[in-house]
């Protein structure tokens, strides 16, 4: 799916010029002015450069990923948010950034169940997480994923990349060193998570864990992410599973044998640091043996 052909409001873009803060770290990746960006998935995605490949008598403008249905889609930077929807595209949603760099997002869900019904438009609740307009953060969630349009039946989101607002450029290389979010909540709103996967160090108040699973808290479910490592603290009234007693030391140490854990987050407000699971920013309430 290419959005070539397909009128973008960019003058809306322009002429809004109220946008959030970007996620820290978003610095230039040089001449087009795109910052560093936060991951638009939370889910496991299968990533390649498939910029410029033929589409019919054009060439693709995006980046396609495979991705669940339904997999939550995140604000890339700070910015403001305008709906829109094709024939092609399906649901798709413009995300005018601070930096000024105009994001696409095609192929958005319209599905009110897994049985692929197209029955739920592009609406909010369906296909948007937030109202039409909206400012929006970096990695506050703005859709969920879906197969409107031409994917029918093959769930992937389109992505684009217009720096300035202008023609489109090759998304893969800010993919590729995008900062990838654990979970996705609005800027200081509580949150607890669970976190699964492997142990592979501990002590001197702190684990090291390799995440391959995430659930957010209130609501959510458990998620397959890319495996990643993530480091928590931990206080001395922290309920720890016997099992583990002795592996938690004075002195961190790495582990031999990594073990299988679930380790739950203490309740706290949403920033940045701890939508991309930054070192400090995650502090483990409860951390138990997975069997």
């Amino acid at each position: 799916m290419t959005a070539r052909g397909i009128l973008f409001p960019l003058l809306a873009g322009l002429l809004a010029g109220l946008f959030f803060v970007p996620a820290s770290g978003a610095e230039s990746t040089g001449r087009s002015g795109v910052p560093r960006l936060v991951f638009p998935l939370i889910a496991k995605t299968a990533l390649w450069d498939n910029y410029g490949d033929p589409r019919g008598t054009h060439s693709h403008a995006g980046i396609d990923m495979e991705n669940p249905w339904r997999a939550p889609v995140v604000a890339v930077e700070a910015g403001r948010v305008s709906y829109a929807d094709s024939s092609l595209g399906g649901c798709m949603l413009y995300l005018y950034g601070k930096s000024g760099t105009m994001y696409l997002y095609i192929h958005l869900n319209n599905d009110l169940t897994a049985r692929n019904d197209n029955r739920g438009g592009c609406v909010e609740d369906v296909t948007f997480a937030v109202p039409n307009g909206a400012k929006v953060s970096a990695g506050e969630q703005v859709a969920w994923n879906g197969d409107s349009g031409d994917a029918n039946g093959n769930p992937h989101l389109h992505f684009e990349v217009h720096p300035n607002g202008g023609t489109d450029s090759n998304p893969f290389q800010h993919l590729k060193r995008a900062s990838r979010p654990l979970f996705t909540a609005k800027l200081g709103s509580q949150f607890s998570l669970g976190l699964r996967g492997k142990l592979v160090a501990a002590g001197a108040g702190a684990i090291v864990v390799e995440v391959d699973r995430v659930r957010h808290y209130p609501g959510g479910s458990w998620l397959e992410i890319e495996k990643r490592t993530v480091e928590l603290s931990y206080s001395p009234d922290a309920l720890l599973d016997p099992s583990l007693t002795s592996l938690i030391s004075v002195a961190r140490r790495e582990l031999k044998t990594p073990l299988a854990i679930t380790a739950y987050t203490a309740q706290a407000k949403t920033t940045t640091n701890a939508i991309i699971g930054a070192t400090g920013a995650l502090s483990a309430s409860r951390i138990s043996a997975t069997r």
